[in-house]
């Protein structure tokens, strides 16, 4: 019996990929260096862009002339300026999220490096008041971004529930991975910037987001139960 969703931020419920996106561009142009969005697609989306973006990014541009703490940092304040002038809602997620809280189920959120950058995200496009203190999970509060489980592990727990009683909407392989790895069911929501990534393992995948999810929503959650 499902009793408990768990959403990601980024692509699924704000339409905000294309802000992480442009937040590194902005970044690295004193740099000379432009990302593409084939590019980011490939090698950067979905990733922790306070531990795995800063070090790849090292890695391949050695003309970076910051630490990967500072362009962590530096890609956040970026990010919370674009988040106020540019942050929507991605199509029909707010009529999701009002759908399963008018159908009894407790929801939670996974995404972002620490409580203060998740507020922002929610914030931003009017979310806040609709997810607990409690039922929000972070990197720092895990210790560990997707694709490991602990994200999700960890949101279970606040919800009170088990895994197998929860379904994670998710767009990126490694959130995918970090669900199913916690051992949630994932239905996948890809996007132009990850409709292209490995979704195998998701339980499902709807191409068409949630108001394709939504024209039968209980036509996909019967799978689980």
């Amino acid at each position: 019996m499902i009793k408990g969703i768990i959403f990601d931020f980024d692509g699924v419920l704000g339409d905000t990929e294309i802000l992480q996106y442009k937040k590194w561009n902005i970044l690295l142009k004193p740099f000379g260096i432009f990302i593409s969005e084939e590019e980011y697609i490939k090698e950067y989306c979905g990733k922790s862009s306070s531990t795995e973006i800063p070090k790849l990014l090292k890695q391949k541009y050695p003309q970076i002339k910051m630490s990967e703490k500072e362009i962590a940092e530096n890609a956040a304040k970026i990010l919370k300026d674009l988040f106020k002038k540019e942050a929507k809602l991605m199509p029909n997620s707010l009529d999701a999220i009002k759908f399963f809280k008018e159908n009894g189920f407790k929801i939670a959120i996974c995404s972002g490096k620490n409580q203060e950058e998740l507020e922002m995200k929610l914030s931003s496009v009017g979310l806040s008041d609709f997810f607990s203190k409690e039922h929000r999970v972070t990197e720092s509060d895990a210790g560990f971004a997707k694709p490991h489980p602990a994200m999700y592990e960890l949101a279970v727990k606040k919800l009170g529930l088990k895994p197998n009683e929860c379904i994670a909407f998710e767009d990126t392989y490694a959130g995918i991975v970090s669900a199913k790895g916690a051992g949630l069911f994932v239905i996948a929501l890809p996007n132009k910037f990850t409709i292209n990534q490995d979704l195998s393992k998701a339980d499902i995948v709807i191409k068409g987001g949630w108001p394709e999810f939504l024209k039968d929503p209980f036509s996909f959650l019967s799978k689980f139960f």
